[in-house]
Order: structure tokens, then C-alpha cells, then sequence
């Protein structure tokens, strides 16, 4: 009976990620992250450090922009 090697088959190797992929990931975490920040109470930002001017300006980004 031949051995069975995994490590050959071509469906179990990953792709190397994309500098599209990247930059998607990216995108969708600075979104992720914006909508946290929005749904925080006034209470829970200030507790966190966040003033109310810099998380305006935070979540006023769009997720193209660092």
C-alpha cells in the first residue's frame, strides 16, 4: 500500500495572502473597531481614556483612512 503524504496535496496548502487581502483585512478591522467605538456608552469611553472630541473624530473616519 503507498504511503499518504498531506503535506503534498495541493488543497491543504494555504495561499499567501495578497496585499489586496491585506488591505481588506485591514479595512474590515478599522470598521469593526469604528462601530465598537460608536456603540460605547459615554461612560464606558471616559473610563477607557477616550476623550468625546478624539472619538468623533475617530469613528467620523472613513475605513480608508489610518
Amino acid at each position: 500500500m503507498p504511503a499518504v503524504t498531506l503535506s503534498s496535496s495541493p488543497a491543504l496548502v494555504r495561499p499567501r495572502p495578497t496585499p489586496r487581502l491585506s488591505l481588506l483585512r485591514t479595512w474590515l478591522q478599522r470598521i469593526r473597531t469604528r462601530r465598537a467605538l460608536a456603540a460605547l456608552h459615554p461612560d464606558q469611553a471616559r473610563d477607557a481614556g477616550l476623550e468625546p472630541w478624539d472619538l468623533r473624530a475617530e469613528i467620523g473616519k472613513p475605513f480608508w483612512r489610518a
